[in-house]
């Protein structure tokens, strides 16, 4: 899990960015319409809503944008509905790279995906391409401040956790998907604060990238992905060395 894992350490300090470049919002807004429309409107029945709904207050997102999202997604307002797509492709040293967006306008954003890879010698690849060198997860990520390794190890256990990878940025702990839910639940329970919890890919095999100069530019593909409005998820299956990782941070 280590290009998760890694991945998920720098996008967590890119995170205070992006809520800056006001970006954060339309993410969110995003995640509420695909959540309702899939799970319907009333959160104690959506657990997906119930959580797009809990991480669009902390962030500030106003009431009003909240329900407006709830109502569109449903499909109670007029508009072009939002779905959810998957994207496969390659980066810079062969990595694998699934992009997860949400989009009103598909020809768009595959158009507008292909070229960021372009541009960042990667290749967008087609369906099924690499997906196989990835497992669906339940991820949660709980932030590191205030709990240390052991504290994490063990309520992630208690919680029903399958697995846990501590960081410095932020805990990341794996479920399965149908568990992702409850186990977030109970990890508040016992006091763990959650700042996300999402459905992902998780990689069964990781690609060492030793070359600097290769890793900077897979770093930058990876955080350009990111930035595209229509994306939510990017998730790759790279493995840098701390070593190498410290030469580009």
């Amino acid at each position: 899990m280590a290009g998760h894992s890694h991945w998920a350490q720098i996008k967590h300090k890119k995170a205070k960015i992006d809520a800056q470049k006001g970006k954060l919002f339309s993410k969110l807004a995003k995640e509420i319409m695909i959540a309702a429309r899939l799970g319907g409107p009333n959160p104690d029945h959506n657990p997906r809503l119930r959580q797009a709904i809990e991480r669009a207050k902390k962030a500030k997102m106003p009431s009003e944008k909240i329900e407006y999202a709830i109502k569109k997604g449903a499909g109670l307002i007029e508009g072009e509905a939002i779905e959810e797509v998957v994207y496969e492709g390659y980066g810079p040293g062969g990595v694998a790279i699934m992009v997860v967006a949400q989009t009103d306008n598909k020809n768009r954003t595959v158009a507008e995906i292909r070229n960021i890879f372009n541009k960042h010698g990667g290749k967008l690849g087609t369906s099924g391409s690499v997906a196989f060198l990835f497992d669906r997860k339940g991820v949660i990520e709980v932030p590191a401040e205030g709990i240390d390794e052991e504290t994490i190890l063990e309520k992630a256990i208690e919680a029903g956790a399958e697995d846990v990878q501590p960081g410095e940025e932020v805990h990341i702990v794996y479920t399965s998907p149908e568990d992702l839910y409850q186990v977030k639940e109970e990890l508040e329970k016992l006091g763990v604060p959650v700042e996300k919890a999402e459905i992902s890919y998780i990689p069964n095999t990781t690609v060492r990238i030793d070359n600097p100069e290769e890793a900077q530019k897979l770093i930058k593909l990876l955080s350009a992905l990111e930035d595209h409005d229509d994306v939510s998820q990017v998730i790759s299956n790279f493995d840098i060395p701390e070593e190498v990782m410290s030469k580009i941070s």
